[in-house]
Protein backbone atom coordinates (compact mmCIF):
# COMPACT_ATOMS: atom_id res chain seq x y z
CA UNK A 1 0.00 0.00 0.00
CA UNK A 2 1.09 3.44 -0.91
CA UNK A 3 1.20 6.22 1.71
CA UNK A 4 0.29 9.85 1.01
CA UNK A 5 1.02 11.62 4.18
CA UNK A 6 0.68 14.95 2.51
CA UNK A 7 -1.52 14.31 -0.73
CA UNK A 8 -4.51 11.79 1.07
CA UNK A 9 -6.61 13.43 -2.17
CA UNK A 10 -4.58 11.17 -4.12
CA UNK A 11 -5.90 7.91 -2.35
CA UNK A 12 -8.16 6.08 -4.14
CA UNK A 13 -11.71 5.35 -2.22
CA UNK A 14 -10.82 2.11 -1.79
CA UNK A 15 -8.22 2.60 -0.39
CA UNK A 16 -8.98 5.42 1.83
CA UNK A 17 -12.19 3.51 3.31
CA UNK A 18 -9.41 0.77 4.32
CA UNK A 19 -7.21 3.47 6.03
CA UNK A 20 -9.55 5.59 7.58
CA UNK A 21 -9.24 4.58 11.04
CA UNK A 22 -8.77 7.45 13.30
CA UNK A 23 -11.59 10.40 13.39
CA UNK A 24 -14.19 8.18 13.45
CA UNK A 25 -16.67 10.11 15.96
CA UNK A 26 -15.80 13.24 13.89
CA UNK A 27 -17.31 11.78 11.00
CA UNK A 28 -20.15 10.04 12.10
CA UNK A 29 -21.22 13.35 13.68
CA UNK A 30 -20.76 14.99 10.02
CA UNK A 31 -22.45 12.26 8.50
CA UNK A 32 -25.69 12.71 10.48
CA UNK A 33 -26.02 16.17 10.18
CA UNK A 34 -25.54 15.35 6.54
CA UNK A 35 -28.36 13.19 6.52
CA UNK A 36 -30.81 15.17 8.36
CA UNK A 37 -29.84 18.26 5.67
CA UNK A 38 -33.01 18.41 3.38
CA UNK A 39 -33.29 18.86 -0.34
CA UNK A 40 -34.38 22.39 0.52
CA UNK A 41 -34.89 24.14 3.66
CA UNK A 42 -32.43 25.90 6.17
CA UNK A 43 -28.87 24.12 6.70
CA UNK A 44 -26.14 24.27 8.98
CA UNK A 45 -22.60 25.38 7.66
CA UNK A 46 -19.97 23.97 9.08
CA UNK A 47 -15.58 24.32 9.87
CA UNK A 48 -13.12 22.01 10.62
CA UNK A 49 -10.45 23.61 12.39
CA UNK A 50 -7.27 22.03 12.94
CA UNK A 51 -3.16 22.80 12.29
CA UNK A 52 -1.46 21.02 9.55
CA UNK A 53 -2.11 17.04 9.14
CA UNK A 54 -4.76 16.98 11.46
CA UNK A 55 -6.85 15.27 9.11
CA UNK A 56 -9.07 17.76 7.80
CA UNK A 57 -8.86 16.70 3.81
CA UNK A 58 -8.96 13.27 4.88
CA UNK A 59 -12.31 13.39 6.82
CA UNK A 60 -13.47 15.66 3.71
CA UNK A 61 -12.37 13.02 1.50
CA UNK A 62 -14.44 10.37 3.73
CA UNK A 63 -17.64 12.47 3.78
CA UNK A 64 -17.32 12.46 0.00
CA UNK A 65 -17.44 8.71 -0.56
CA UNK A 66 -20.30 8.53 1.55
CA UNK A 67 -22.21 11.12 -0.07
CA UNK A 68 -21.72 8.83 -3.38
CA UNK A 69 -22.14 5.84 -1.91
CA UNK A 70 -24.62 5.61 1.08
CA UNK A 71 -28.66 5.86 0.09
CA UNK A 72 -29.66 7.90 2.48
CA UNK A 73 -27.18 10.78 1.23
CA UNK A 74 -26.97 9.90 -2.30
CA UNK A 75 -30.78 10.11 -2.92
CA UNK A 76 -30.42 13.83 -1.87
CA UNK A 77 -26.92 15.24 -1.88
CA UNK A 78 -24.08 15.63 -4.59
CA UNK A 79 -20.21 15.91 -3.10
CA UNK A 80 -18.43 18.82 -4.73
CA UNK A 81 -14.77 18.27 -3.93
CA UNK A 82 -12.42 20.99 -4.33
CA UNK A 83 -8.57 20.83 -4.71
CA UNK A 84 -7.00 21.34 -1.58
CA UNK A 85 -5.33 24.47 -3.05
CA UNK A 86 -7.41 26.70 -5.39
CA UNK A 87 -4.81 28.80 -6.15
CA UNK A 88 -7.05 30.30 -9.65
CA UNK A 89 -9.19 32.29 -7.08
CA UNK A 90 -8.86 35.71 -6.77
CA UNK A 91 -12.53 36.78 -5.96
CA UNK A 92 -15.80 35.63 -5.89
CA UNK A 93 -16.82 35.02 -8.88
CA UNK A 94 -14.09 32.64 -9.53
CA UNK A 95 -15.07 31.08 -6.22
CA UNK A 96 -18.30 30.10 -7.65
CA UNK A 97 -16.81 28.70 -11.30
CA UNK A 98 -14.37 26.75 -9.37
CA UNK A 99 -17.66 25.41 -7.33
CA UNK A 100 -19.18 24.37 -11.29
CA UNK A 101 -15.72 22.86 -12.20
CA UNK A 102 -15.98 20.94 -9.13
CA UNK A 103 -19.48 20.12 -9.86
CA UNK A 104 -18.37 18.71 -13.77
CA UNK A 105 -15.61 16.64 -12.03
CA UNK A 106 -18.50 15.39 -9.84
CA UNK A 107 -20.36 14.48 -12.59
CA UNK A 108 -17.47 12.96 -14.58
CA UNK A 109 -16.85 10.58 -11.63
CA UNK A 110 -20.57 9.44 -11.49
CA UNK A 111 -20.30 8.20 -14.91
CA UNK A 112 -22.77 11.16 -16.28
CA UNK A 113 -20.49 12.43 -19.09
CA UNK A 114 -22.82 13.58 -20.88
CA UNK A 115 -24.34 16.16 -17.96
CA UNK A 116 -20.55 17.14 -16.98
CA UNK A 117 -19.71 18.02 -20.77
CA UNK A 118 -22.44 20.06 -21.28
CA UNK A 119 -22.13 22.04 -17.59
CA UNK A 120 -18.12 21.98 -18.75
CA UNK A 121 -19.83 24.07 -22.19
CA UNK A 122 -21.69 26.01 -20.13
CA UNK A 123 -19.10 27.46 -18.24
CA UNK A 124 -17.20 28.58 -21.31
CA UNK A 125 -19.97 30.10 -22.75
CA UNK A 126 -21.17 32.40 -19.87
CA UNK A 127 -17.61 33.19 -18.84
CA UNK A 128 -16.81 35.23 -21.98
CA UNK A 129 -19.64 36.72 -22.05
CA UNK A 130 -19.28 38.27 -18.51
CA UNK A 131 -18.56 41.30 -16.97
CA UNK A 132 -15.05 40.50 -15.34
CA UNK A 133 -15.12 43.80 -14.20
CA UNK A 134 -17.61 42.60 -11.31
CA UNK A 135 -15.74 41.03 -8.77
CA UNK A 136 -18.92 39.82 -7.17
CA UNK A 137 -20.58 38.37 -10.24
CA UNK A 138 -22.73 35.80 -9.24
CA UNK A 139 -23.27 34.06 -12.69
CA UNK A 140 -21.24 30.67 -11.77
CA UNK A 141 -23.67 30.48 -8.65
CA UNK A 142 -26.85 30.40 -10.88
CA UNK A 143 -25.41 27.87 -12.98
CA UNK A 144 -24.37 26.00 -10.41
CA UNK A 145 -27.52 26.34 -8.84
CA UNK A 146 -29.94 25.77 -11.64
CA UNK A 147 -28.23 22.47 -12.39
CA UNK A 148 -28.06 20.88 -9.44
CA UNK A 149 -32.39 21.94 -9.76
CA UNK A 150 -32.48 20.16 -12.73
CA UNK A 151 -30.15 16.72 -10.93
CA UNK A 152 -32.61 17.32 -8.17
CA UNK A 153 -29.38 17.07 -6.01
CA UNK A 154 -28.55 19.68 -2.90
CA UNK A 155 -24.62 20.02 -3.40
CA UNK A 156 -22.51 19.86 -0.98
CA UNK A 157 -18.89 22.07 -1.04
CA UNK A 158 -16.49 20.27 0.42
CA UNK A 159 -13.73 23.37 0.48
CA UNK A 160 -10.33 22.47 2.39
CA UNK A 161 -8.66 25.83 3.32
CA UNK A 162 -11.46 27.98 2.90
CA UNK A 163 -9.71 30.51 5.23
CA UNK A 164 -6.83 31.10 2.49
CA UNK A 165 -10.07 31.11 -0.14
CA UNK A 166 -11.65 33.43 2.32
CA UNK A 167 -8.40 36.02 2.32
CA UNK A 168 -8.06 35.93 -1.31
CA UNK A 169 -12.24 36.31 -2.47
CA UNK A 170 -12.28 39.73 -0.43
CA UNK A 171 -9.22 41.93 -1.82
CA UNK A 172 -7.52 42.95 -5.00
CA UNK A 173 -3.91 42.58 -3.43
CA UNK A 174 -2.15 40.07 -1.48
CA UNK A 175 -1.62 41.98 1.62
CA UNK A 176 -4.82 43.50 1.97
CA UNK A 177 -7.82 42.46 3.62
CA UNK A 178 -10.97 43.97 4.87
CA UNK A 179 -13.36 41.74 6.97
CA UNK A 180 -16.43 43.86 6.26
CA UNK A 181 -15.83 42.31 2.57
CA UNK A 182 -18.12 43.26 0.75
CA UNK A 183 -17.75 39.67 -1.15
CA UNK A 184 -18.03 38.17 2.07
CA UNK A 185 -21.66 39.26 2.31
CA UNK A 186 -22.65 38.42 -1.03
CA UNK A 187 -21.65 35.00 -0.39
CA UNK A 188 -23.56 34.74 3.42
CA UNK A 189 -26.59 35.56 1.24
CA UNK A 190 -25.77 33.08 -1.30
CA UNK A 191 -25.30 30.39 1.51
CA UNK A 192 -27.91 31.49 3.32
CA UNK A 193 -31.61 30.75 1.09
CA UNK A 194 -33.72 27.18 1.11
CA UNK A 195 -31.52 25.79 -1.65
CA UNK A 196 -28.18 27.33 -1.21
CA UNK A 197 -25.00 24.71 -1.46
CA UNK A 198 -23.78 22.85 2.28
CA UNK A 199 -20.82 24.23 2.90
CA UNK A 200 -18.06 22.35 5.02
CA UNK A 201 -14.46 23.82 5.54
CA UNK A 202 -11.47 22.67 6.60
CA UNK A 203 -9.36 25.91 8.01
CA UNK A 204 -6.05 26.16 10.42
CA UNK A 205 -7.67 29.55 12.06
CA UNK A 206 -10.92 30.97 13.17
CA UNK A 207 -10.22 34.41 11.01
CA UNK A 208 -11.70 37.65 11.87
CA UNK A 209 -14.31 37.02 9.72
CA UNK A 210 -15.56 33.76 11.95
CA UNK A 211 -15.17 35.37 15.40
CA UNK A 212 -16.24 38.82 15.70
CA UNK A 213 -19.59 39.61 16.18
CA UNK A 214 -20.12 42.49 13.69
CA UNK A 215 -18.33 40.49 10.31
CA UNK A 216 -20.04 38.69 7.88
CA UNK A 217 -19.71 35.12 9.07
CA UNK A 218 -20.54 35.55 12.92
CA UNK A 219 -22.29 32.76 14.21
CA UNK A 220 -22.86 31.57 10.55
CA UNK A 221 -19.92 28.77 10.50
CA UNK A 222 -20.19 25.67 13.35
CA UNK A 223 -16.72 25.45 14.20
CA UNK A 224 -15.84 21.69 14.83
CA UNK A 225 -12.54 21.23 16.04
CA UNK A 226 -10.04 18.29 15.26
CA UNK A 227 -7.59 17.73 18.09
CA UNK A 228 -5.08 15.61 19.34
CA UNK A 229 -6.17 11.88 18.87
CA UNK A 230 -6.19 9.72 22.13
CA UNK A 231 -3.18 7.19 22.32
CA UNK A 232 -5.81 4.69 22.17
CA UNK A 233 -6.57 6.13 18.76
CA UNK A 234 -3.30 6.26 17.62
CA UNK A 235 -2.69 2.52 18.77
CA UNK A 236 -5.70 1.49 16.83
CA UNK A 237 -3.92 3.21 13.63
CA UNK A 238 -1.05 1.91 14.07
CA UNK A 239 -1.99 -1.85 14.49
CA UNK A 240 -4.52 -1.28 11.67
CA UNK A 241 -1.61 -0.09 9.30
CA UNK A 242 0.30 -3.18 11.15
CA UNK A 243 -3.00 -5.57 9.72
CA UNK A 244 -3.30 -4.08 6.07
CA UNK A 245 -0.05 -4.48 5.52
CA UNK A 246 0.93 -7.94 6.67
CA UNK A 247 3.63 -6.19 9.13
CA UNK A 248 2.70 -8.38 12.44
CA UNK A 249 6.29 -7.78 13.93
CA UNK A 250 4.68 -3.65 14.29
CA UNK A 251 2.36 -5.17 16.23
CA UNK A 252 4.59 -7.05 17.94
CA UNK A 253 6.96 -3.91 18.81
CA UNK A 254 4.09 -1.82 19.65
CA UNK A 255 3.28 -4.43 22.59
CA UNK A 256 6.90 -5.20 23.84
CA UNK A 257 8.09 -1.18 23.59
CA UNK A 258 5.11 0.78 24.45
CA UNK A 259 6.75 3.84 25.53
CA UNK A 260 8.48 4.45 22.32
CA UNK A 261 5.23 5.32 20.74
CA UNK A 262 3.76 7.20 23.62
CA UNK A 263 7.02 9.48 23.37
CA UNK A 264 6.33 10.19 19.93
CA UNK A 265 2.79 10.57 20.14
CA UNK A 266 3.44 13.29 22.58
CA UNK A 267 6.37 14.86 20.46
CA UNK A 268 4.14 15.20 17.44
CA UNK A 269 0.47 16.08 18.73
CA UNK A 270 -1.29 12.89 18.12
CA UNK A 271 -1.40 14.53 14.28
CA UNK A 272 -2.76 11.41 11.95
CA UNK A 273 -0.67 12.98 9.13
CA UNK A 274 2.23 11.94 11.33
CA UNK A 275 1.19 8.35 11.90
CA UNK A 276 2.26 7.63 8.94
CA UNK A 277 5.78 8.29 9.39
CA UNK A 278 5.73 7.10 13.04
CA UNK A 279 4.80 3.61 11.61
CA UNK A 280 7.68 3.60 8.75
CA UNK A 281 9.85 4.29 11.80
CA UNK A 282 8.60 1.26 13.54
CA UNK A 283 8.70 -0.93 10.42
CA UNK A 284 11.86 -0.11 9.41
CA UNK A 285 13.70 0.39 12.89
CA UNK A 286 12.99 -2.77 15.23
CA UNK A 287 15.53 -1.80 17.75
CA UNK A 288 15.18 2.21 17.82
CA UNK A 289 15.24 4.49 20.82
CA UNK A 290 12.53 7.13 20.88
CA UNK A 291 15.33 9.63 20.16
CA UNK A 292 17.07 7.79 17.11
CA UNK A 293 13.09 7.73 15.75
CA UNK A 294 12.62 11.45 16.45
CA UNK A 295 15.63 12.36 14.67
CA UNK A 296 14.57 10.17 11.83
CA UNK A 297 11.01 12.10 11.83
CA UNK A 298 12.41 15.11 11.69
CA UNK A 299 14.97 14.22 8.80
CA UNK A 300 12.14 12.81 6.85
CA UNK A 301 10.45 16.19 6.92
CA UNK A 302 12.91 18.69 6.50
CA UNK A 303 12.11 19.36 2.78
CA UNK A 304 8.30 20.38 4.23
CA UNK A 305 9.34 21.85 6.81
CA UNK A 306 12.24 23.86 4.96
CA UNK A 307 9.96 24.73 2.32
CA UNK A 308 7.67 26.38 4.38
CA UNK A 309 10.25 28.36 6.18
CA UNK A 310 11.71 29.73 3.11
CA UNK A 311 8.62 30.97 1.47
CA UNK A 312 8.30 33.02 4.19
CA UNK A 313 9.63 36.94 4.43
CA UNK A 314 13.03 37.69 6.25
CA UNK A 315 11.73 39.50 9.23
CA UNK A 316 8.95 36.76 9.44
CA UNK A 317 11.63 33.84 9.27
CA UNK A 318 13.84 35.58 12.25
CA UNK A 319 10.37 35.71 14.26
CA UNK A 320 9.71 32.47 13.95
CA UNK A 321 13.60 31.54 14.52
CA UNK A 322 12.50 33.51 18.11
CA UNK A 323 9.46 31.74 18.71
CA UNK A 324 11.01 28.46 18.92
CA UNK A 325 14.58 28.93 20.22
CA UNK A 326 12.89 30.99 23.69
CA UNK A 327 10.50 28.54 24.53
CA UNK A 328 12.15 26.81 27.36
CA UNK A 329 12.64 30.06 28.85
CA UNK A 330 8.78 30.69 29.34
CA UNK A 331 7.36 28.75 32.47
CA UNK A 332 3.88 28.09 33.39
CA UNK A 333 2.81 30.75 29.89
CA UNK A 334 1.01 30.40 26.86
CA UNK A 335 4.10 32.22 25.06
CA UNK A 336 6.16 35.04 24.36
CA UNK A 337 4.64 38.76 23.56
CA UNK A 338 5.43 41.37 20.95
CA UNK A 339 8.31 42.97 23.07
CA UNK A 340 9.83 39.77 24.20
CA UNK A 341 10.64 39.28 20.93
CA UNK A 342 10.95 42.26 19.52
CA UNK A 343 13.86 42.59 22.57
CA UNK A 344 15.30 39.47 21.82
CA UNK A 345 15.38 40.48 17.88
CA UNK A 346 16.27 43.96 18.09
CA UNK A 347 13.42 44.59 15.27
CA UNK A 348 10.98 47.32 16.13
CA UNK A 349 7.69 46.23 18.05
CA UNK A 350 5.50 47.67 15.34
CA UNK A 351 7.46 45.72 12.50
CA UNK A 352 6.83 42.22 15.11
CA UNK A 353 3.61 43.00 15.62
CA UNK A 354 2.37 43.84 11.94
CA UNK A 355 4.44 40.67 11.28
CA UNK A 356 2.92 38.47 14.01
CA UNK A 357 -0.29 39.27 11.98
CA UNK A 358 0.42 38.13 8.67
CA UNK A 359 1.92 34.85 10.62
CA UNK A 360 -1.28 34.32 12.32
CA UNK A 361 -3.10 34.25 9.29
CA UNK A 362 -1.14 31.92 7.53
CA UNK A 363 -1.69 29.73 10.57
CA UNK A 364 1.67 29.42 11.45
CA UNK A 365 1.23 31.35 14.73
CA UNK A 366 -1.20 31.33 17.88
CA UNK A 367 -2.06 33.64 20.33
CA UNK A 368 -4.13 33.99 23.93
CA UNK A 369 -5.18 37.32 25.11
CA UNK A 370 -5.83 35.64 28.23
CA UNK A 371 -3.20 36.56 30.91
CA UNK A 372 -2.77 40.39 30.50
CA UNK A 373 -1.35 41.17 27.46
CA UNK A 374 -1.25 38.91 24.37
CA UNK A 375 1.32 36.27 24.07
CA UNK A 376 2.51 34.38 20.86
CA UNK A 377 3.53 31.10 20.01
CA UNK A 378 4.45 28.85 17.05
CA UNK A 379 1.01 26.78 15.95
CA UNK A 380 2.31 23.56 14.94
CA UNK A 381 4.60 21.63 17.72
CA UNK A 382 6.24 19.26 14.98
CA UNK A 383 7.49 22.34 13.13
CA UNK A 384 8.64 24.15 16.97
CA UNK A 385 10.28 20.84 17.02
CA UNK A 386 12.00 21.03 13.47
CA UNK A 387 13.10 24.55 14.28
CA UNK A 388 15.03 24.01 17.39
CA UNK A 389 16.02 20.77 16.33
CA UNK A 390 18.20 23.09 13.19
CA UNK A 391 19.22 25.53 15.72
CA UNK A 392 22.75 25.44 17.76
CA UNK A 393 23.73 22.42 19.26
CA UNK A 394 22.61 23.64 23.19
CA UNK A 395 19.30 23.80 21.57
CA UNK A 396 19.58 20.69 19.88
CA UNK A 397 20.46 18.43 22.88
CA UNK A 398 17.54 20.06 25.04
CA UNK A 399 14.70 18.73 22.86
CA UNK A 400 16.55 15.31 22.05
CA UNK A 401 17.01 15.20 26.23
CA UNK A 402 12.68 16.40 26.42
CA UNK A 403 12.22 13.16 23.77
CA UNK A 404 14.54 10.67 26.15
CA UNK A 405 12.83 12.03 29.43
CA UNK A 406 9.25 11.09 28.15
CA UNK A 407 10.54 7.95 27.15
CA UNK A 408 11.82 6.94 30.77
CA UNK A 409 8.71 8.39 32.38
CA UNK A 410 6.38 6.01 30.10
CA UNK A 411 8.73 3.39 30.45
CA UNK A 412 8.42 3.53 34.30
CA UNK A 413 4.70 4.16 33.69
CA UNK A 414 4.53 0.69 31.96
CA UNK A 415 6.66 -1.00 34.38
CA UNK A 416 4.76 -0.24 37.25
CA UNK A 417 1.43 -1.13 35.61
CA UNK A 418 3.17 -4.55 34.81
CA UNK A 419 3.97 -4.81 39.20
CA UNK A 420 0.60 -3.89 39.96
CA UNK A 421 -0.82 -6.63 37.61
CA UNK A 422 1.60 -8.94 38.83
CA UNK A 423 1.37 -8.84 42.33
CA UNK A 424 -1.71 -7.20 42.90
CA UNK A 425 -0.55 -4.33 45.14
CA UNK A 426 0.31 -0.77 44.05
CA UNK A 427 3.45 -1.04 45.06
CA UNK A 428 5.76 0.93 43.07
CA UNK A 429 8.71 -1.44 41.55
CA UNK A 430 10.41 0.09 38.46
CA UNK A 431 14.04 -0.05 36.38
CA UNK A 432 13.51 3.42 36.95
CA UNK A 433 13.77 3.44 41.12
CA UNK A 434 16.79 4.14 42.20
CA UNK A 435 18.44 2.23 45.27
CA UNK A 436 18.80 3.68 48.63
CA UNK A 437 22.13 4.80 48.24
CA UNK A 438 21.35 6.41 45.21
CA UNK A 439 18.42 7.88 46.70
CA UNK A 440 20.20 9.43 49.33
CA UNK A 441 23.18 10.64 46.77
CA UNK A 442 20.21 12.69 45.06
CA UNK A 443 18.60 13.75 47.76
CA UNK A 444 21.88 14.87 49.48
CA UNK A 445 22.79 16.58 46.14
CA UNK A 446 19.65 18.90 46.21
CA UNK A 447 19.81 19.78 50.15
CA UNK A 448 23.39 20.81 49.39
CA UNK A 449 22.44 23.13 46.81
CA UNK A 450 20.07 24.74 49.04
CA UNK A 451 22.84 25.56 51.56
CA UNK A 452 24.37 29.01 51.00
CA UNK A 453 27.49 27.58 51.23
CA UNK A 454 26.62 24.85 48.41
CA UNK A 455 29.07 25.65 45.34
CA UNK A 456 28.84 24.13 41.64
CA UNK A 457 30.39 21.22 41.10
CA UNK A 458 30.80 20.21 45.14
CA UNK A 459 28.36 17.37 43.98
CA UNK A 460 26.68 16.11 40.77
CA UNK A 461 23.95 13.89 39.57
CA UNK A 462 24.67 10.67 38.31
CA UNK A 463 26.84 11.77 34.93
CA UNK A 464 25.13 9.99 31.67
CA UNK A 465 21.83 11.10 30.69
CA UNK A 466 19.56 8.63 31.08
CA UNK A 467 20.89 8.03 34.74
CA UNK A 468 20.07 11.79 35.23
CA UNK A 469 16.81 11.22 34.12
CA UNK A 470 16.04 8.14 35.64
CA UNK A 471 17.16 9.64 39.10
CA UNK A 472 15.04 12.67 38.44
CA UNK A 473 11.64 10.57 38.47
CA UNK A 474 12.70 8.03 40.40
CA UNK A 475 9.99 7.63 43.73
CA UNK A 476 12.96 9.02 45.89
CA UNK A 477 13.18 12.37 44.42
CA UNK A 478 9.92 12.81 43.19
CA UNK A 479 7.27 11.00 45.88
CA UNK A 480 9.88 10.95 48.77
CA UNK A 481 11.33 14.35 48.21
CA UNK A 482 9.88 17.03 46.03
CA UNK A 483 6.53 15.73 47.53
CA UNK A 484 7.32 16.49 51.08
CA UNK A 485 9.16 20.10 50.09
CA UNK A 486 5.86 21.04 48.42
CA UNK A 487 4.22 21.13 52.33
CA UNK A 488 6.69 23.93 53.00
CA UNK A 489 6.11 26.63 50.69
CA UNK A 490 9.23 28.69 51.33
CA UNK A 491 11.47 25.52 50.76
CA UNK A 492 9.78 24.79 47.69
CA UNK A 493 10.16 27.51 46.55
CA UNK A 494 13.79 27.25 47.30
CA UNK A 495 13.96 24.00 45.89
CA UNK A 496 12.56 25.03 42.37
CA UNK A 497 14.71 28.18 42.07
CA UNK A 498 18.10 25.54 42.93
CA UNK A 499 16.74 22.86 40.71
CA UNK A 500 16.76 25.82 37.45
CA UNK A 501 19.84 26.89 38.99
CA UNK A 502 21.07 23.54 38.44
CA UNK A 503 19.80 23.13 34.69
CA UNK A 504 17.73 20.59 35.73
CA UNK A 505 15.49 22.06 33.39
CA UNK A 506 17.47 20.72 30.51
CA UNK A 507 16.68 17.42 31.52
CA UNK A 508 13.61 17.52 32.97
CA UNK A 509 11.95 20.22 32.30
CA UNK A 510 7.86 18.68 32.33
CA UNK A 511 8.78 17.74 36.11
CA UNK A 512 9.99 21.35 36.71
CA UNK A 513 6.73 22.77 35.42
CA UNK A 514 4.74 20.43 37.00
CA UNK A 515 6.77 21.56 40.03
CA UNK A 516 5.82 25.09 39.49
CA UNK A 517 2.47 24.67 39.33
CA UNK A 518 2.02 22.38 42.40
CA UNK A 519 3.90 25.03 44.55
CA UNK A 520 1.94 28.05 42.65
CA UNK A 521 -1.86 26.36 42.21
CA UNK A 522 -1.95 26.80 38.91
CA UNK A 523 -3.26 23.65 37.62
CA UNK A 524 -5.33 25.80 35.04
CA UNK A 525 -2.23 27.03 33.99
CA UNK A 526 -0.98 23.51 32.42
CA UNK A 527 -3.34 23.75 29.76
CA UNK A 528 -1.26 27.07 28.22
CA UNK A 529 1.94 24.99 27.94
CA UNK A 530 3.36 23.98 24.09
CA UNK A 531 1.26 20.58 23.36
CA UNK A 532 4.03 18.45 23.24
CA UNK A 533 4.68 19.01 27.51
CA UNK A 534 1.37 19.05 28.70
CA UNK A 535 0.90 15.60 28.24
CA UNK A 536 3.87 14.57 30.34
CA UNK A 537 3.64 17.78 32.38
CA UNK A 538 -0.13 16.69 33.99
CA UNK A 539 1.41 13.36 34.49
CA UNK A 540 4.29 14.53 36.69
CA UNK A 541 1.63 16.90 38.38
CA UNK A 542 -0.34 14.03 39.38
CA UNK A 543 2.51 12.57 40.83
CA UNK A 544 3.36 15.11 42.66
CA UNK A 545 -0.04 15.90 43.90
CA UNK A 546 -1.62 12.97 44.22
CA UNK A 547 -4.40 13.98 41.41
CA UNK A 548 -5.85 11.29 39.42
CA UNK A 549 -4.24 11.86 35.66
CA UNK A 550 -7.41 11.10 34.20
CA UNK A 551 -9.08 13.87 36.09
CA UNK A 552 -6.03 16.49 35.11
CA UNK A 553 -5.89 15.11 31.22
CA UNK A 554 -10.39 15.32 31.25
CA UNK A 555 -10.01 18.80 32.78
CA UNK A 556 -7.22 19.55 30.09
CA UNK A 557 -9.26 18.87 27.57
CA UNK A 558 -12.44 19.95 28.30
CA UNK A 559 -10.46 23.33 28.47
CA UNK A 560 -8.71 23.85 25.39
CA UNK A 561 -11.81 22.61 23.38
CA UNK A 562 -13.46 25.70 25.85
CA UNK A 563 -11.65 27.78 23.52
CA UNK A 564 -13.47 27.43 19.99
Amino acid sequence: MISHHYNPDWLSEEALLASFVARQNDFAFMRAELARAPLQGNVQHYLLVGVRGAGKTTLLKRLAVAIRREPDLSNHLLALSFPEELYQVKNLSDFWWAACEALADELDYLEQGHEAEKLLQAIDQIRKQGDKSKLVADAGFKLLQDTCAQLEKRPVMLVDNLDMVFDRIDKSGRKLKDPHSPAYWALREALSTTTSPIVIGGSVRLSDAFIDYDKAFYDFFLPKRLGKLSLDEVHSVLEHLADAQNQPEVKERLRTNPARVEALYELTGGNPRALGLIFELLRSGPNSRAVEDFERLMDITTPYYKARIEDLSEQAQVIMHALAVNDAKLGLRFGHTAAEIASYTDLPTTSISAQLSLLENEGLVEKSPAHGRTQYRITEQMFRLWLQMRATRRIRQNVISLVKFFEAMYEQEELQAMSKEGSGTSAVTTSNRIDESQGKEIRSHVMEALDAEYETGQQDIPGDLERRINALLSTEFVENFLVTALKTPNSAALVLDKMRNLDYEKHARPLILAFEAALEGQEDMLTELEPELQGATMHMYARLTGKSKKKTRKKAVKLVDGQL
